[in-house]
């Protein structure tokens, strides 16, 4: 199974772990950025789709559900860090306003450090589910040196190293001889430092060299979006974001299947004759491990899950922009009374680290209970509580439960808050910024 998540930076620097009501944070309608309820919605329906790529069956095991695999493999990941990307922003976005420069990028870099070392110990806990944190903490540590840029430098950046990201990735990777390595690189693969960050920029599940994009893209949807929200241009943007991204994905999906169909089929046909056409099939559609499936051309132009290729990046994005999209302007335009009634979803949807976090754990706990059992000979003898609907169903459930606590207390996640009182707490430090946010002096 994979892991399909990524984003768990902080909204807004904040002293409690108190949420800020809809006035003080600004989400109505002629509000600023702030806590946007639609991003929580997309967040968590990232999470949801996390959960299916870790839960359900995968391929070649009863059970397994190949039109839901094709919906979430791939496309939950990268929605994570596009709304990573936001978070980024809004961690950040008080700052600079204020012109706290340093602040802001202290902040960052404290976030990024923390979240390293929680995915480095989460990544030792039991089981299949590789941990996404490590990468995105560095992710959100190269986010520093962009924080001041704007939209449009944000989109070329991320346009440059969607092409050619995918290339050095196979390149370095037939150089080196490696085809993956890293894993959720926990706190012993450290013990060699080098080999650990070759793995988290290039040789990693989850490159830094190509997933920066995504929280790029995100850096760049945030400052539209705040743009547009000053400037009551807002349902304008969505409109935009919405049709831009589903193009995205189509022209992905529909240029991947040219090339393979024209191209890529008959080149592995040709290094594999043994395999049955349906098995080829199946292979190249299976989700990659952070690299595209061959350094050949034809490899580059395709979209498969989890390879890291332009067109992947590219179906990955645009998704995730009609997603967010789409989560905003329903959340625009729900009666009060149903955002209320979905106030739960958008507690768990704006606790992400927390929520990952007991459902990893979860995930671990069951693996050992697996161990206890014994030998399992056949698929079929897999139990509903590790893997399938069943465990599926108890996941969402705990993550609603989760959801309902927060928003019955108006607290953020408990890891949230700690992550933000720490970072926050740093940045007002070594950023020179006063209680009453005036530069103190030195």
């Amino acid at each position: 199974m994979r892991e399909d998540t990524n984003t768990f930076a902080i909204a807004k620097p904040q002293e409690s772990g108190r949420v800020p009501t809809r006035r003080e944070s600004g989400t109505g309608s002629q509000g600023e950025l702030g806590r946007m309820v639609g991003i929580d919605f997309a967040r968590f329906l990232a999470i949801i789709g996390m959960f299916c790529a870790h839960l359900l069956p995968p391929a070649g095991i009863p059970g397994h559900i190949s039109w839901l695999s094709s919906i979430v493999d791939g496309n939950a990941s990268t929605l994570f860090a596009v709304v990573g990307g936001i978070s980024v922003v809004l961690a950040t976005r008080s700052y600079l306003e204020r012109g706290h420069i340093a602040a802001a990028r202290w902040a960052m870099a404290v976030r990024g450090l923390l979240v390293i070392a929680i995915g480095a110990t989460l990544a030792q806990a039991p089981g299949s589910i590789v941990v996404v944190l490590v990468y995105f903490g560095v992710a959100m540590l190269g986010s520093i040196p962009f924080l001041r840029m704007g939209a449009k430098g944000l989109l070329v950046w991320a346009g440059v190293l969607a092409v050619v990201g995918p290339i050095l990735n196979a390149q370095l990777r037939g150089m080196i001889g490696v085809v993956g390595e890293g894993g959720g690189v926990s706190w012993p693969q450290w013990g060699e430092p080098l080999v650990a960050l070759r793995a988290v920029f290039v040789t990693g599940t989850y490159p830094v060299i190509t997933w920066i994009v995504y929280v790029l893209v995100g850096m760049a949807v945030a400052k539209l979006l705040i743009g547009a929200r000053r400037n009551a241009a807002e349902p304008r943007l969505l409109a935009w974001m919405a049709g831009v991204g589903a193009l995205l994905a189509v022209l992905a999906v529909s240029a991947s299947a040219l090339v393979y169909g024209l191209f890529g089929r008959a080149a592995v046909i040709a290094t594999m004759p043994v395999e049955s056409a349906e098995a080829i099939d199946g292979l190249i559609g299976s989700p990659g491990f952070g690299a595209p499936l061959s350094p050949e051309w034809w490899a580059l132009a395709l979209q498969t899950p989890h390879t890291g290729t332009t067109l992947d990046i590219l179906r990955g994005v645009g998704i995730a922009l009609f997603v967010i999209a789409s989560m905003l302007f329903l959340a625009g335009v729900l009666p009060k009374a149903v955002l209320r009634v979905l106030e739960p979803i958008r507690a768990a949807g704006a606790a992400p680290l927390t929520v990952y976090t007991l459902h990893v754990l979860a995930a671990a706990a069951a693996t050992v209970a697996l161990a206890s059992v014994g030998q399992i000979d056949a698929p079929a003898d897999i139990p509903w509580w590790y893997l399938g609907p069943g465990i599926l169903g108890v996941h969402i459930l705990g993550a609603l439960v989760i959801g309902a606590i927060l928003a019955a207390l108006q607290r953020r996640g408990p890891l949230e808050a700690l992550v933000s009182s720490i970072s926050g707490a740093v940045a007002r430090r070594l950023g020179a910024v006063a209680t009453g946010g005036r530069r103190r002096r030195d």
